[in-house]
């Protein structure tokens, strides 16, 4: 495998072959189980929200905030469904990790799971371009490795969702079995269901079914008892791109999906950090959708 003809055809919107995608799964999954349930990353870096299949939009962050290899960038899951290049957006991406395996970290997000793939747009788009399931599996799979956390120089913890009563310490993300689907309650369902919320000042149920709302109080005495400074997360339409919570700056929703579905008004971000772990915010539009081409889709046969 070759993973600049794999990148080159995948940035032109090219479908890869059958071979050439179990062969990039199974590298990208090598790589990413040897990494720890929290990557310790260094300062400068880019954080990433949900990109959910929006590839062109994908590829305009990148033009718009550097490209992986002159910049290191953390994604904080929601690669797939939803949007229509699934595919195309997890295969780039982890291209590029296989590439630039310490300049890239791609953590789990919800919808990495068979369920919601199963649901949502992924296992569609893999019979319509594939002809069969068995791409599902090699995908999820891919899944289970991706690694749940990542701190920047000791200060700031990138997730997906948030916290709960059953997270106290950094260590207790460490000690999660995260080569599995994700179990419907516990610290791993948490760790990436849950939302911060005014309603209360530590826990309560999640109106999603999983997870847990957290409130300011909870935040804080968090953020306290692990020494951190921010909590940046993503899992969360928010229409201007990012969010702070709680009238203060320590927890960022990231949302990377802009005019979401291709029908809401958002915009997307990307939070950039500097070597001071002084926070840099862009914002960006979605591509036009006359420029989104859509005559690179067709069926590979086995």
């Amino acid at each position: 495998m070759n993973i600049d003809n794999i990148l080159n055809k995948l940035k032109n919107k090219e479908t890869i072959e059958t071979n050439d995608l179990k062969l990039l799964l199974e590298k990208g999954s090598e790589l990413l189980k040897n990494e720890s349930n929290i990557v310790q990353v260094t300062a400068p870096v880019a954080i990433v929200g949900d990109v959910h299949g929006q590839f062109y939009d994908l590829l305009k962050l990148f033009e718009i905030n550097g490209d992986v290899g002159d910049k290191k960038y953390i994604f904080l899951g929601d690669y797939v469904n939803r949007g229509t290049f699934s595919i195309l957006s997890f295969c780039y991406l982890l291209a590029l990790k296989v590439k630039f395996p310490d300049q890239i970290i791609m953590l789990r997000g919800n919808h990495e799971c068979r369920p919601i793939c199963e649901l949502y747009g992924l296992k569609t788009e893999i019979e319509r371009l594939y002809s069969n399931t068995d791409p599902l599996d090699w995908f999820i799979e891919t899944f289970y490795t991706l690694p749940l956390g990542a701190v920047i120089n000791n200060s700031i913890l990138c997730i997906h969702g948030g916290i709960s009563e059953l997270i106290e310490t950094i260590n207790d993300i460490e000690t999660i079995d995260r080569f599995q689907e994700v179990p419907k309650i516990g610290k791993f369902t948490d760790l990436l269901w849950s939302d911060p919320t005014e309603e209360v000042e530590m826990y309560k149920e999640s109106p999603r079914g999983a997870g847990r709302l957290f409130g300011k109080k909870a935040l804080n005495e968090f953020l306290e008892k692990n020494s951190l400074t921010l909590i940046v997360r993503s899992h969360m339409f928010v229409e201007e791109g990012y969010k702070y919570h709680f009238g203060e700056e320590k927890c960022l929703t990231i949302f990377s999906s802009p005019k979401y579905c291709y029908s809401c008004n958002n915009v997307g971000a990307v939070l950039n950090i500097d070597q001071d772990l002084n926070r840099s915010l862009k914002v960006f539009e979605a591509v036009p959708d006359e420029e989104r081409d859509l005559s690179f889709v067709k069926e590979v046969k086995k």
